[in-house]
């Protein structure tokens, strides 16, 4: 009978001891378990914090221009464009359409017509009321260095960016997009542009060898003839195309011209960018005795486009180059 208690006893010993040692594991796993859970949430909450730290985009950035530096809000919608060339084809260029551009006569450029069909068109002037352009509210102006007066009456207002007009038109082109935050656009879109004119250019030459231009239009009282540099047109013909300028042709952007003052060109070509291809004295022009002297006329290679708005912007370049090949070339 003791020997039946004794062992009774040492059986429930050993199983007190069991539930003992399974207890402790089981809180071991359970904290392991625990903090294992922990640190689980930690690193998906630094993971969640560093992923929308990157997805977070600026509210802002900042633009440096001629006159200093400019605050522009992240993605603008309403921007403005007071210039009298066609920056507004640099922001269609980039895949932003302006809210307002000023138009001559309420016309916007032929090149960009369709493209600006739900553009506010703003009358072209020399100067400009500012309360005209607070009642636009914008939440960015791009305008010519012409209009200073403007840039101080506005600029701590309105988020204003100025660009100097003249000179290479691939930098005007770059600071009209960097406005709107779209400078890496903005470059492909040079890049592309020269790709295609070195192109169309090669074939030209070969086509046309060592034969020389000119550009003209033919205004209500003179002539202006274009030059070799500074001016989108000279870069378009001599440095995109590559063509050989004309003897005697100014160096610089152009200069203006009597009807007589066409006698030390004759040119072998003439590429005739002539806005309004009427009136008294585009007839006097056309239909005179020096006119109708030069190589070119009597070679019947004048060369008439109707991109005529100064290849300021890449729109009208492209357009122009394609006219050139097809006139050129007959493409």
């Amino acid at each position: 009978m003791r020997r039946r208690w004794t062992l009774l006893a040492l059986l429930c010993l050993i199983a007190v001891t069991l539930l003992a040692a399974c207890g402790n594991s089981s809180e071991e796993s359970t904290g392991a378990a625990a903090e294992e859970d922990s640190e689980t949430v930690e690193e998906t909450e630094e993971n969640s914090s560093e992923e929308s730290s990157e997805n977070e985009s600026p509210s802002s950035y900042t633009v440096e221009h001629l006159y200093g530096e400019t605050e522009v809000p992240a993605n603008p919608e309403k921007v403005v464009v007071l210039s009298h060339v066609s920056w507004e084809g640099s922001l269609v260029s980039v895949g932003v359409e302006p809210y307002a551009v000023m138009a001559y006569d309420n016309e916007f450029p032929p090149h960009l017509t369709e493209e600006l069909e739900n553009v506010m068109a703003l009358p072209y002037s020399d100067e400009i009321n500012p309360e005209e352009i607070v009642q636009l509210d914008p939440d960015l102006l791009i305008i010519s260095d012409r209009y200073q007066p403007l840039y101080e009456q506005l600029s701590d207002s309105i988020p204003t960016v100025v660009v100097e007009v003249g000179g290479d038109w691939r930098d005007d082109h770059l600071k009209v997009t960097e406005a709107v935050g779209k400078l890496e656009e903005g470059q492909k879109v040079i890049d592309e542009l020269e790709a295609e004119a070195e192109d169309i250019g090669e074939r030209i030459r070969e086509a046309v060898g060592e034969e020389t231009f000119m550009a003209v239009s033919i205004n209500k009282q003179d002539i202006r003839v274009y030059g070799r540099n500074n001016h989108a047109t000279n870069a378009l013909l001599f440095d995109d195309l590559k063509l050989t300028p004309a003897e005697n042709i100014p160096d610089d952007f152009g200069e203006n011209i009597s009807i007589e003052g066409l006698v030390k060109y004759n040119p072998d070509h003439i590429i005739d960018v002539t806005y309004f291809n009427s009136g008294e004295f585009y007839d006097n022009v056309t239909q005179g005795e020096v006119w109708n002297g030069l190589n070119a006329v009597k070679e019947d290679n004048v060369h008439t486009l109707t991109t005529t708005w100064g290849f300021w912007d890449p729109i009208e370049r492209q357009k122009g180059l394609k006219e050139i090949e097809n006139l050129l070339l007959g493409e």
